[in-house]
Protein backbone atom coordinates (compact mmCIF):
# COMPACT_ATOMS: atom_id res chain seq x y z
CA UNK A 1 0.00 0.00 0.00
CA UNK A 2 1.66 3.58 -0.73
CA UNK A 3 1.93 6.18 1.58
CA UNK A 4 -1.01 8.23 0.03
CA UNK A 5 -3.94 4.91 0.60
CA UNK A 6 -2.57 4.93 3.92
CA UNK A 7 -3.26 8.51 4.64
CA UNK A 8 -6.27 8.57 2.85
CA UNK A 9 -7.88 5.11 5.09
CA UNK A 10 -6.38 6.72 8.26
CA UNK A 11 -8.19 9.84 7.73
CA UNK A 12 -11.43 8.65 6.36
CA UNK A 13 -13.73 10.75 8.79
CA UNK A 14 -12.32 14.09 7.92
CA UNK A 15 -12.42 13.56 4.48
CA UNK A 16 -16.16 12.65 4.53
CA UNK A 17 -17.43 15.12 6.31
CA UNK A 18 -16.63 18.37 4.42
CA UNK A 19 -19.48 18.91 2.49
CA UNK A 20 -19.30 21.64 -0.62
CA UNK A 21 -20.88 25.15 0.69
CA UNK A 22 -24.14 26.60 -0.66
CA UNK A 23 -22.21 29.05 -3.11
CA UNK A 24 -20.84 25.90 -4.97
CA UNK A 25 -24.50 24.54 -5.61
CA UNK A 26 -25.46 27.66 -6.75
CA UNK A 27 -22.75 28.79 -8.63
CA UNK A 28 -23.29 24.90 -10.33
CA UNK A 29 -26.92 25.50 -11.24
CA UNK A 30 -26.30 29.24 -12.57
CA UNK A 31 -23.80 27.66 -14.74
CA UNK A 32 -26.66 25.08 -16.02
CA UNK A 33 -29.65 27.44 -16.57
CA UNK A 34 -27.84 29.64 -19.23
CA UNK A 35 -27.34 26.17 -21.31
CA UNK A 36 -31.50 24.97 -21.15
CA UNK A 37 -32.34 28.64 -21.90
CA UNK A 38 -29.67 28.46 -25.02
CA UNK A 39 -31.65 25.94 -26.49
CA UNK A 40 -34.58 27.60 -26.62
CA UNK A 41 -33.69 30.92 -27.62
CA UNK A 42 -32.06 29.44 -30.55
CA UNK A 43 -34.97 28.38 -32.44
CA UNK A 44 -36.39 31.95 -34.17
CA UNK A 45 -39.70 32.94 -33.40
CA UNK A 46 -40.96 32.33 -36.65
CA UNK A 47 -40.49 28.64 -36.62
CA UNK A 48 -42.48 28.36 -32.88
CA UNK A 49 -45.26 30.38 -34.48
CA UNK A 50 -45.22 27.77 -38.06
CA UNK A 51 -45.46 24.68 -35.68
CA UNK A 52 -48.08 26.37 -33.34
CA UNK A 53 -50.35 27.07 -36.76
CA UNK A 54 -49.50 23.81 -38.72
CA UNK A 55 -50.95 21.90 -35.67
CA UNK A 56 -53.97 24.23 -35.16
CA UNK A 57 -54.45 23.27 -39.23
CA UNK A 58 -54.11 19.70 -38.65
CA UNK A 59 -56.17 19.70 -35.43
CA UNK A 60 -58.96 21.77 -37.63
CA UNK A 61 -58.86 19.12 -40.51
CA UNK A 62 -59.10 16.30 -38.10
CA UNK A 63 -61.78 17.81 -36.37
CA UNK A 64 -63.76 18.69 -39.50
CA UNK A 65 -63.23 14.89 -40.97
CA UNK A 66 -64.49 13.73 -37.82
CA UNK A 67 -67.38 16.14 -38.05
CA UNK A 68 -68.38 14.63 -41.58
CA UNK A 69 -68.13 11.29 -40.94
CA UNK A 70 -70.83 11.49 -37.87
CA UNK A 71 -73.11 13.98 -39.71
CA UNK A 72 -72.73 11.48 -43.12
CA UNK A 73 -73.89 8.49 -40.70
CA UNK A 74 -76.67 10.47 -39.17
CA UNK A 75 -78.29 11.88 -42.08
CA UNK A 76 -78.27 8.16 -43.81
CA UNK A 77 -77.78 5.45 -41.49
CA UNK A 78 -78.77 2.90 -43.82
CA UNK A 79 -75.31 3.33 -45.35
CA UNK A 80 -73.85 0.56 -42.76
CA UNK A 81 -76.16 -1.54 -43.57
CA UNK A 82 -77.07 -1.53 -47.09
CA UNK A 83 -74.67 -3.08 -49.81
CA UNK A 84 -73.27 0.02 -52.17
CA UNK A 85 -75.54 -0.42 -55.45
CA UNK A 86 -78.50 -0.57 -53.17
CA UNK A 87 -77.39 2.02 -51.09
CA UNK A 88 -76.84 4.50 -54.46
CA UNK A 89 -80.45 3.44 -55.17
CA UNK A 90 -81.50 4.25 -51.83
CA UNK A 91 -80.39 7.70 -52.97
CA UNK A 92 -81.90 8.53 -56.08
CA UNK A 93 -84.93 6.71 -54.54
CA UNK A 94 -84.70 8.81 -51.88
CA UNK A 95 -84.09 11.97 -53.47
CA UNK A 96 -86.58 11.52 -56.68
CA UNK A 97 -89.36 10.52 -53.59
CA UNK A 98 -88.34 14.12 -52.07
CA UNK A 99 -88.67 16.24 -55.31
CA UNK A 100 -92.05 14.83 -55.93
CA UNK A 101 -93.37 15.42 -52.70
CA UNK A 102 -92.06 18.88 -52.56
CA UNK A 103 -94.76 18.77 -56.21
CA UNK A 104 -97.29 17.61 -54.75
CA UNK A 105 -97.39 19.95 -51.29
CA UNK A 106 -96.54 22.55 -54.21
CA UNK A 107 -99.63 21.59 -56.35
CA UNK A 108 -101.71 20.72 -53.20
CA UNK A 109 -104.95 22.22 -52.69
CA UNK A 110 -106.85 24.25 -50.12
CA UNK A 111 -109.80 21.36 -49.92
CA UNK A 112 -108.58 19.51 -46.27
CA UNK A 113 -110.38 16.41 -46.72
CA UNK A 114 -108.25 15.84 -50.64
CA UNK A 115 -105.25 16.49 -48.75
CA UNK A 116 -106.18 13.99 -45.95
CA UNK A 117 -106.74 11.36 -48.29
CA UNK A 118 -103.77 12.02 -50.03
CA UNK A 119 -101.33 12.34 -46.72
CA UNK A 120 -102.81 9.19 -45.17
CA UNK A 121 -101.83 7.36 -48.31
CA UNK A 122 -98.15 8.31 -48.18
CA UNK A 123 -97.92 7.98 -44.47
CA UNK A 124 -98.91 4.15 -45.13
CA UNK A 125 -97.15 3.43 -47.46
CA UNK A 126 -94.18 4.73 -45.48
CA UNK A 127 -95.05 2.33 -42.47
CA UNK A 128 -94.83 -0.26 -44.98
CA UNK A 129 -91.49 0.95 -45.99
CA UNK A 130 -90.61 0.81 -42.67
CA UNK A 131 -91.57 -2.29 -41.75
CA UNK A 132 -89.18 -3.40 -45.14
CA UNK A 133 -86.75 -1.65 -42.91
CA UNK A 134 -87.02 -3.58 -39.92
CA UNK A 135 -86.54 -6.89 -41.88
CA UNK A 136 -83.56 -5.37 -43.65
CA UNK A 137 -82.02 -5.03 -39.72
CA UNK A 138 -82.73 -8.64 -39.28
CA UNK A 139 -81.83 -10.41 -42.01
CA UNK A 140 -79.28 -7.84 -43.50
CA UNK A 141 -78.19 -9.73 -46.82
CA UNK A 142 -81.34 -11.02 -47.43
CA UNK A 143 -81.42 -10.14 -51.36
CA UNK A 144 -85.38 -10.33 -51.12
CA UNK A 145 -85.85 -7.36 -48.55
CA UNK A 146 -83.69 -5.90 -50.66
CA UNK A 147 -85.30 -6.42 -53.84
CA UNK A 148 -88.81 -5.43 -52.20
CA UNK A 149 -87.44 -2.00 -50.71
CA UNK A 150 -86.46 -1.55 -54.58
CA UNK A 151 -89.94 -2.58 -55.65
CA UNK A 152 -91.32 -0.08 -52.54
CA UNK A 153 -89.54 2.69 -54.00
CA UNK A 154 -90.22 2.69 -57.54
CA UNK A 155 -94.28 1.56 -56.95
CA UNK A 156 -94.02 4.92 -54.24
CA UNK A 157 -92.40 7.03 -57.04
CA UNK A 158 -95.64 5.44 -59.47
CA UNK A 159 -98.03 7.01 -57.12
CA UNK A 160 -96.49 9.72 -55.97
CA UNK A 161 -96.46 10.60 -60.55
CA UNK A 162 -99.90 9.91 -60.74
CA UNK A 163 -101.00 11.92 -58.06
CA UNK A 164 -99.45 15.13 -59.26
CA UNK A 165 -100.75 14.59 -62.93
CA UNK A 166 -104.20 14.28 -60.54
CA UNK A 167 -103.43 17.50 -58.65
CA UNK A 168 -102.34 19.22 -61.76
CA UNK A 169 -105.95 18.81 -63.83
CA UNK A 170 -107.24 19.42 -60.74
CA UNK A 171 -105.56 22.80 -60.84
CA UNK A 172 -106.15 23.03 -64.52
CA UNK A 173 -110.27 22.73 -63.77
CA UNK A 174 -110.32 25.19 -61.15
CA UNK A 175 -108.01 27.63 -62.75
CA UNK A 176 -110.39 27.60 -65.92
CA UNK A 177 -113.26 27.31 -63.85
CA UNK A 178 -111.85 30.80 -62.68
CA UNK A 179 -111.15 32.30 -65.59
CA UNK A 180 -115.07 31.49 -66.65
CA UNK A 181 -116.20 32.70 -63.23
CA UNK A 182 -113.71 36.24 -63.64
CA UNK A 183 -115.17 36.57 -67.69
CA UNK A 184 -118.80 36.51 -66.90
CA UNK A 185 -118.70 39.06 -64.02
Amino acid sequence: MSKLEKHIRDNRDSFDSAEPSMEHFEKFRDKLQPARRALYTRIPNWVKVAAVLIFVAVSSIMVFEQAQQYYAKRENPMKDILPGEYFEAQVYYTSQIKERYSEIVQLNSSDPERNEILFTELREMDRMFQALLNDLQTNPSDERVLSAMITHYQMKLEVMGQIIQQLEKANKINSTYQNHENKEV
